[in-house]
């Protein structure tokens, strides 16, 4: 009767504990129910927020490109210098506008899972003499520097040619050099330096800006974050360019690595394997163009 007793009182005893632990794993999967609701109503509202944003930032420029243009069309003779300023404004509201809209576009794909690698056999030097020339404008506007330097082991022209997709990396590119040169300080300078060894582009590009807290490194890779929230403008926070580096980063088994540049200011690091095979877009390389904290 003893032994049947003990028998009756180990299994109650086990009952107990398997029960004490479905309560506790059942009040953990609550609590990650809870947090999980709390995301998706924030996504829910930071999707509608950006996507009024997205609309400001493309129906304000066209407005302005629409003005601009129409008051050249008013000017009289002798007002030439007035048309260059009005065509300078244009540029600049044309260029954010076209930049935005690759954004958007390049953030569409991504979000729907549609977006696939077009690889190509490329000269990084001739895309670092494109991107120069790209943001020439900007770089006299504010008095920075940028500079593109390699660092490969050799100086052959082979060793420039990198396969991967050359659209992407441009935007890759595009998106970190605007990011430094939006905040960085006039006459500063941004740096780029690229090096390709054992397969793999290494990329760094380092501003001399006010740099950014190690607790919000994270969210500026987060597509509908900013650092300052009060700032309804993806034309003037982080968040939608650098999510497509790191997504982009991610797509070619790449990763990306956020550190201060130690000389004031932050640099980040992109990693990006070369593609063993070039598949049929080659023959568009042409037309295509036109403390640490790791993700």
């Amino acid at each position: 009767m003893n032994s049947s007793g003990n028998k009756y009182n180990n299994e109650l005893e086990n009952c107990q504990k398997q029960l004490s632990q479905l309560q506790a794993e059942n009040e953990e999967l609550l609590r990650n129910l809870h947090a999980i609701n709390e995301k998706l109503r924030d996504s829910e509202q930071l999707k509608g927020q950006f996507i009024s944003n997205i609309t400001n930032e493309i129906i304000n420029p066209f407005t302005s490109v629409l003005a601009l243009a129409g008051n050249i069309q008013q000017l009289k003779e002798g007002e030439i210098s007035t048309a260059h300023r009005m065509a300078e404004l244009i540029f600049e509201e044309a260029f954010q506008l076209d930049f935005q809209l690759k954004n958007i576009f390049a953030a569409a794909l991504i979000e729907a899972g549609k977006d696939e690698l077009k690889v190509t056999n490329f000269s990084l030097k001739d895309l670092s003499d494109h991107l120069i020339q790209y943001f020439r404008v900007q770089l006299q506007k504010k008095k920075i520097r940028l500079s593109v330097n390699f660092t490969n082991e050799t100086d052959s022209d082979e060793a420039y040619m990198f396969s991967c997709d050359r659209e992407k990396l441009d935007l890759i590119l595009k998106n970190l050099i605007s990011n430094s040169i939006k905040f960085s300080a006039e006459n500063s300078s941004v740096e780029v330096e690229l090096n390709k060894g054992n397969g793999v582009l290494s990329i760094e590009v380092s501003d001399f800006g006010k740099g950014v807290q190690p607790e919000k490194r994270k969210v500026i890779f987060d597509r509908f974050k900013q650092l300052d929230e009060k700032i309804n403008s993806i034309n003037t926070g982080h968040g939608l360019g650098l999510s497509i580096v790191l997504a982009y980063a991610y797509l070619f088994g790449g990763k990306v690595s956020l550190t201060d540049n130690f000389k004031g200011g932050s640099r980040v690091t992109v990693s990006i394997p070369e593609c063993t095979e070039v598949n049929e877009w080659d023959d568009l390389e042409g037309f295509l163009m036109d403390s640490e904290t790791s993700y």
